[in-house]
């Protein structure tokens, strides 16, 4: 990461873009694994404060103009965005900022690995959009599928689709090409039922 990324980093916010919601901007903090690796390691844990996000990879560079961050090699972001926390494991991510250098999306790709509460991801490539509060999780070109899966103990399952959907701050999942596993002694089922039946009230 060059010196003035860094400074860009350092000063870039995470607030609020849309009127419905009002909470603190926090400051974006990333990390390179090179520079800091203790400090690196333990911020792939969990963000500094709400509101922030927390991101650590091998390198990083900035485009200015085109206002990209782009984080290649172990990629780790931690976030907690409106009350909502979640993580994203990556081989390389892309953080897009608005012209207020707030950020907007992130484009994960490469053995992505999303976490939300009791839920974990698994895909190819992912797109969180800020705005939606939301992730779109998609299969591989060659074939394989997006799977989302509930890690909790009341309500176990899984599901596979080409392109999976789900809001961070509701339990509401979309998805295409799905294919729903549950627990023994649950009623196997595809789309919506089985969904509900996994993540739904």
């Amino acid at each position: 990461m060059t010196i003035f990324a860094a400074i860009v980093l350092a000063q870039t916010a995470i607030a609020a873009t849309d009127a419905e919601v009002a909470e603190p901007s926090a400051p974006v903090q990333a990390e390179t694994a090179e520079a800091a690796p203790e400090t690196a390691a333990e911020s792939a844990h969990a963000p500094a404060v709400p509101g922030s996000v927390n991101i650590t990879s091998d390198r990083s560079d900035y485009d200015n103009k085109e206002g990209v961050i782009m984080f290649d090699g172990h990629v780790a972001l931690d976030a907690l965005v409106r009350g909502e926390e979640y993580a994203m494991r990556a081989a390389q991510m892309f953080v897009f900022l608005d012209g207020t250098n707030d950020m907007k999306r992130v484009v994960a790709l490469g053995g992505v690995v999303v976490t939300n509460g009791f839920r974990v991801g698994s895909c190819e490539k992912a797109v969180y959009a800020k705005a939606a509060n939301r992730v779109t999780m998609y299969g591989g070109d060659d074939g394989s599928k997006a799977r989302l899966a509930s890690e909790d103990p009341k309500q176990k399952g899984e599901v596979e689709g080409r392109k999976i959907t789900f809001w961070l701050d509701s339990e509401q999942v979309e998805v295409e090409g799905s294919t729903v596993r549950l627990d023994a002694g649950r009623l196997e089922g595809d789309g919506k039922k089985g969904i509900k039946g996994i993540f739904g009230k």
